[in-house]
């Protein structure tokens, strides 16, 4: 057999087998794909999870990330900033910079729509819808209420990107920080005045209260022992007339009994009333004490 021929079937076996490994591609733990063909100038609609795959000639991976990716808007900027603090005015028309980072995750099932619409430079529209998100948000409430209900305004500002990224990003946003608010200094120095006055405001109302809540105290137990003081004088009240009662029924009860002795003596003596009478004076002086007797001659 000619060399010729020996040549050309060693470089097409060579070229095969170069083919069939370059037809092979892989995607990590952390990243999922679509399947590219530069041949046909076509993505096949499947996402594909981390592993490795046989794709066929001219085939390969465009991969995107699997985990969630952080977007940061600091002034303190660094490589991994995407921004200084978003710049926006608050509903009352005053100048307000806010700091703040969010993560975002990319949906597998929409991961096809996802590239046919955003393209490989998705990020760079996920940060500009970002700021056109938070800077809008922002604006529906006056600088005061920055200062006073802080976590409500963050989770509307997270309810809303989340929204938009589900809707137009294919996107979600688990997770959002809204790192710091920059007012004017002059707004916020008025805005610690005021709750610096709030707080001794407090603390009067509160000290009021506990005064009250004294007095309240010292007026119920004044109650109390002017109760005690009453059913004190009710109990002696009560013991006198007792005892009140007790002695005239007593004396009562001796003088009827003394009474029906003398009508006895007197039937039984056959005395008139002033024999009786001259008898019951005989015995007084009889039972008087002779020291303390005297007698008219």
């Amino acid at each position: 057999m000619n060399p010729m021929i020996y040549s050309v079937v060693g470089v097409v076996v060579v070229t095969l087998i170069i083919l069939f490994f370059v037809s092979f591609d892989t995607l990590e733990y952390q990243e999922i794909g679509l399947n590219y063909s530069w041949i046909s100038e076509r993505v096949e609609p499947k996402t594909y999870p981390g592993g490795r795959y046989f794709l066929g000639v001219g085939n390969h991976f465009i991969k995107f990330p699997k985990m969630v990716k952080s977007v940061f808007f600091l002034d303190d900027l660094t490589e991994n900033t995407h921004g200084p603090a978003l710049q926006s005015r608050t509903k009352d028309g005053l100048n307000v910079r806010l700091e703040v980072s969010f993560q975002y995750r990319l949906q597998a099932n929409d991961l096809y729509k996802l590239y046919n619409t955003l393209g490989s430079g998705y990020e760079q529209i996920f940060v500009r819808i970002a700021i056109e998100q938070l800077t809008t948000a922002a604006t529906m409430h006056n600088a005061h209420y920055f200062f006073t209900n802080r976590s409500t305004i963050s989770q509307e500002m997270h309810q809303m990107l989340d929204t938009h990224f589900q809707s137009h990003g294919f996107a979600e946003v688990p997770f959002f920080q809204l790192r710091t608010v920059h007012l004017p200094d002059k707004f916020e120095e008025a805005i610690k005045e005021t709750q610096v006055k709030q707080q001794d405001i407090q603390i009067a109302t509160l000290e009021q209260q506990t005064l009250r809540v004294k007095f309240q105290t010292r007026v119920l137990q004044a109650q109390q022992e002017v109760l005690v003081m009453h059913n004190d004088a009710e109990a002696e009240a009560q013991s006198i007339l007792a005892q009140n009662d007790a002695y005239c029924k007593q004396y009562e009860l001796t003088q009827n009994l003394q009474s029906d002795a003398l009508k006895s003596i007197k039937q039984s003596a056959g005395w008139n009333s002033t024999q009786l009478l001259e008898y019951l004076r005989i015995r007084a002086v009889r039972d008087h004490p002779s020291e303390k007797t005297t007698i008219r001659i």
